[in-house]
């Protein structure tokens, strides 16, 4: 399968930014997410190698970007409510999935300059990690003090949450339970996906949809990815059945199969997609979604 590199390109560009906030005390902002989406194609080959594929699914923070920047709109309806938090302490693959889901509701928050819901779903997130053994993420380098103190300044803001990201991942890794990693970028990626799709409904938008469809592109990523740890809950086979029809039902789709079958280059822009082709994807999207959260 062809993927859109531009799309790879931007995910590989942010990933390289959050990286870098370890290292250069309040440098990132904003702009150079934008400024920097001009990376190397041959950086492509890391987030196609199939042995470090759980290393290199973009973050929820890096995925929220990208339908930002699809021009979707923001709704607080379209989140997971916050007080669902504690319901969700049950089993780890519902602890991690949700945590997933409250990490791409957070960054959407952030992105779209919500700063007091962002508190909130910064709360939620460190309810569900709390579950996970995350606490240390969370309750290090005076989190909660410089998130308030620094509310309304949203390249800091991001800074703060990429942080966290990577606290979490190194804390995963170092607790030999990668595939919870996995499990989490799940559940954002179907978040992100379901927030895309509300916003395209209330829009009509052809960029928001195009911003959705290629958010698909990482279907295979991910596949691959909950393959190798299948054996690890039980839920992961169920999530990913779920998973392989979403991305079925997208290659599906004759204005991408026809390309695919051409070995060519998608690009959703050049593309038209009847209703009931979206409503294909987006229905096992939604009820992919619902299942997560209830």
């Amino acid at each position: 399968m062809t993927l859109k590199k531009s799309h790879l390109i931007c995910a590989l560009a942010i990933t390289t930014l959050i990286s870098c906030t370890n290292q250069t005390e309040e440098k990132n902002t904003t702009d150079e997410l934008t400024d920097s989406l001009n990376v190397p194609t041959d950086s492509l080959a890391a987030i196609e190698e199939e042995s470090d594929v759980s290393y290199n699914l973009p973050s929820a923070l890096q995925i929220a970007y990208v339908a930002k920047k699809s021009g979707a709109t923001y709704n607080v309806d379209f989140l997971n409510k916050t007080e669902n938090a504690p319901k969700y302490n049950t089993s780890n693959y519902k602890r991690a999935v949700n945590f997933g889901i409250y990490s791409s509701d957070l960054a959407n928050c952030v992105f779209n300059k919500k700063y007091q819901e962002s508190k909130q779903y910064l709360k939620a997130l460190k309810e569900m990690g709390s579950y996970l053994g995350l606490n240390q993420a969370f309750e290090s380098d005076n989190l909660a003090e410089r998130f308030d103190k620094n509310l309304t300044n949203e390249d800091t803001l991001v800074k703060i949450v990429s942080n966290v990201q990577l606290k979490t991942d190194e804390l995963f890794e170092h607790n030999k339970q990668k595939h919870i990693t996995v499990i989490a970028f799940a559940g954002a990626w179907v978040e992100s996906l379901n927030l895309a799709n509300e916003s395209y409904l209330k829009q009509k938008n052809k960029k928001v949809l195009m911003g959705m469809f290629e958010q698909i592109l990482f279907a295979p990523t991910l596949i691959s990815a909950l393959e190798a740890n299948k054996t690890k809950e039980p839920e992961i086979d169920g999530l990913l059945k779920s998973i392989k029809s979403i991305n079925e039902k997208f290659n599906a789709i004759p204005a991408v199969k026809s390309t695919l079958d051409k070995e060519e280059e998608l690009d959703f822009s050049t593309m038209n997609f009847t209703d009931s082709e979206v409503e294909s994807i987006t229905k096992l999207v939604k009820d992919l979604r619902t299942e997560m959260v209830n």
